[in-house]
C-alpha cells in the first residue's frame, strides 16, 4: 500500500519546474472510484483507448506495475501490434491466474496470443538476483529480450534493433530499476541498479524513433521516500516523458 499516492506526489514535485520547451499537455486526472483491480483496469483501459482514438500521446503515472496491463491492452486493440520496452529490475512475467504487479507483461503476452496480435517485449536493467530461473525461462519461452543492470551499456544497440522490428512502442519505467541510493521509495529497492544519467540517452533514442504511443512510470511508493529523493526523480522523468525527451 502507498503507491496509489504516487501520482499526486509526482505532480506536486513537478509544480515548480521552469518550463523551457515548446510543448503543453492536459492533466486528465486520476482513475478513481473503483474497489477491485479488475474495475480499475477497465477504467484505465477505456481512458487509454480514448487517448489513442483522439490521436494523442499519453503518460500514465502509477501505481504499481499492474497499471501497465490495461494500457498495453488498449494499445494492442488499437494497433494490433506492440513492442513493449520496460526499464525494470524485474521481468514481471510471473505465470499466475490473477493479475498482479508481478505479471502484467505476461498477461499482455497472453492477451496478444489470444487475439492474434503481435507482441514483443524488451526488459532493460534487469537484476539477476531478483528474478528466478523460472522467470528467465519464461522470458525465453516468450522470445523476449533483456539487458542486465550490470551490462546496461549494451542497451543502446539492443534498443535500436528492437525499434527496427516494431512500429508501435509502449514505454514503461519502473522506479526500482534505479539504485536504492537514489530511489529508495520502491517495494523492492535495487542494491546495484542504474542511475538517472544512464537512462536518459536510451529514452531519447526511443523517442527519436517517433514510435512511442503511450508511456508510464510505476512502482514509486511515497511512504518509503527519504527527503523526496524518489519523488524528484519520478517528477523529472515524468517531465522527460511528457516532453518526449526534450530536456
Amino acid at each position: 500500500m502507498g503507491s496509489e499516492l504516487a501520482p499526486k506526489i509526482i505532480r506536486k514535485n513537478m509544480a515548480n519546474f521552469a518550463i523551457h520547451d515548446d510543448f503543453d499537455f492536459d492533466d486528465l486526472g486520476d482513475i478513481e472510484n473503483f474497489d477491485t483491480l479488475e474495475l480499475g483496469d477497465e477504467l484505465l483501459y477505456h481512458k487509454c483507448l480514448e487517448i489513442l482514438h483522439n490521436n494523442h500521446y499519453g503518460v500514465i503515472l502509477g501505481g504499481g506495475h499492474e497499471t501497465s496491463l490495461a494500457c498495453i491492452k488498449a494499445l494492442l486493440d488499437y494497433k494490433k501490434s506492440v513492442g513493449v520496452i520496460n526499464f525494470d529490475a524485474h521481468f514481471d512475467v510471473r505465470i499466475q491466474e490473477l493479475h498482479t504487479s508481478g505479471n502484467s507483461f505476461y498477461k499482455a503476452y497472453e492477451y496478444a496470443k489470444e487475439n492474434n496480435y503481435d507482441f514483443s517485449y524488451l526488459c532493460l536493467g534487469v537484476s539477476k538476483l531478483s528474478n528466478t530461473k523460472a522467470l528467465f525461462q519464461t522470458m525465453d519461452n516468450m522470445k523476449a529480450s533483456y539487458v542486465l543492470d550490470t551490462e546496461f551499456e549494451k542497451c543502446i544497440e539492443v534498443i535500436k534493433n528492437f525499434l527496427k522490428q516494431n512500429e508501435v512502442v509502449y514505454l514503461s519505467i519502473d522506479m526500482d530499476v534505479f539504485s536504492q541510493s537514489i530511489a529508495p521509495a520502491v517495494s523492492a529497492p535495487a542494491v546495484f541498479g542504474i542511475n538517472l544519467k544512464e537512462i536518459l540517452t536510451p529514452i531519447k533514442i526511443i523517442f527519436e524513433s517517433k514510435k512511442v504511443a503511450l508511456a508510464d512510470i510505476c512502482e514509486f511508493n511515497p511512504k518509503f521516500d527519504i527527503d523526496n529523493h524518489t519523488a524528484k526523480i519520478a517528477a523529472y522523468l515524468a517531465y522527460f516523458l511528457l516532453s518526449k525527451g526534450m530536456i
